[in-house]
């Protein structure tokens, strides 16, 4: 690998943008690519980002292109899989939106595939490499709230009913869970472990919505623990909710603000505050995840130890049962968590 990580962006859409920027913020790291169905849009996605030097193509010319030493997958859920084991097949690293995949499935070929050839796959749950994120994830680990017994937290937003949009739009697996759901699910994970993702399942109790087209519009999941602990998680595309997340421990709190994009946490113990840690942004927030594929290139592994494929096809699997419950289940899976080997 070179000195500058060179990026190739899979899917130059919204989500693209925001990725785009964080990369442009950062020394060493430098977009060279762009791919899309269409090569027009690639080419002006470079053309709207001052890319002046960098490749545009079909998705087939930017995973074979050797101006690319890792490729960021930004297109819609459904085409996870398809596009991610692209790159990987072409022995490029891959940074894939989240979630991982659409189902437990997919995400155990993604990951078959990567194993096989020796490459770095990671699932960019964003939020998980923030500061905020990692300061709680050490008050956690130092015991600071003592043994964390209860999880609140919710993502909720109002957006207008479009059958065709991709929130809405089952064939792009729309919906709250997969959308922002994965968000709160994957700060559990952080908070409780093992005791998540471990081989033990925790009791489950689920309430949904559904949007008119029969993906979920809002989710609420109650996962219980045998200590007794608990984990109250809310999804939502069409009600606005408090961003807040809230860990109740045996020896005090904490409270993270807008937990999904945090840069402000407090920690109280007895009822008093006693840090309250503010930790801005260098960019939009998607710089950190960048920089840990940089680091994972640079020792030349093959997953992230914050986020390992075993926590994503886990999470997965929780997210499979959740919609079997709501009885949620996309046009392109013969069942839910059953679909063609990739």
């Amino acid at each position: 690998m070179t000195e500058t990580v060179r990026w190739g962006i899979l899917g130059p859409g919204a989500i693209a943008r925001t990725f785009a920027t964080a990369v442009d913020a950062l020394d060493g790291h430098e977009v060279t690519a762009t791919g899309s169905r269409d090569p027009e849009r690639a080419r002006a996605f470079n053309v709207e980002r001052g890319y002046t030097a960098a490749e545009a193509g079909t998705y087939a010319e930017l995973v074979s292109s050797r101006a690319v030493d890792a490729v960021y997958v930004a297109t819609p859920h459904s085409g996870h899989l398809e596009h991610a084991s692209l790159a990987l097949r072409q022995g490029k690293a891959v940074l894939c939106e989240k979630p991982l995949a659409v189902n437990a499935s997919e995400a155990r070929a993604m990951c078959g595939i990567a194993r096989r050839h020796g490459v770095l796959l990671m699932e960019a749950m964003w939020s998980r490499f923030l500061p905020a994120t990692r300061q709680v994830a050490g008050w956690l680990k130092a015991g600071a709230i003592g043994e964390p017994r209860r999880l609140v937290c919710s993502f909720g937003f109002s957006a207008p009913f479009d059958a065709k949009s991709r929130l809405f739009a089952p064939e792009l697996a729309g919906g709250s869970l997969l959308d922002i759901g994965c968000y709160t699910l994957s700060l559990a994970s952080l908070v409780f472990g093992e005791a998540l993702i471990g081989p033990e399942a925790p009791e489950l109790e689920v309430e949904a919505e559904l949007a008119p087209t029969g993906v979920d519009q809002h989710c609420g999941m109650t996962l219980r623990f045998p200590s007794g602990a608990e984990a109250r998680l809310e999804s939502s595309i069409s009600r606005q909710t408090d961003h807040t997340a809230v860990i109740e421990g045996t020896e005090g709190y904490i409270e993270i603000h807008r937990f999904w994009r945090a840069r402000r946490t407090v920690l109280y113990r007895g009822g008093e505050r006693v840090v309250a840690a503010e930790l801005p942004f260098l960019a939009n927030g998607f710089e950190y995840q960048v920089q840990e594929v940089e680091g994972l290139l640079r020792e030349g592994a093959t997953e992230s130890r914050l986020v390992p494929h075993s926590e994503s096809i886990a999470l997965l699997e929780l997210m499979d049962e959740v919609r079997r419950r709501m009885g949620v289940r996309y046009p392109f899976e013969s069942a839910i968590g059953v679909t063609a080997a990739a």
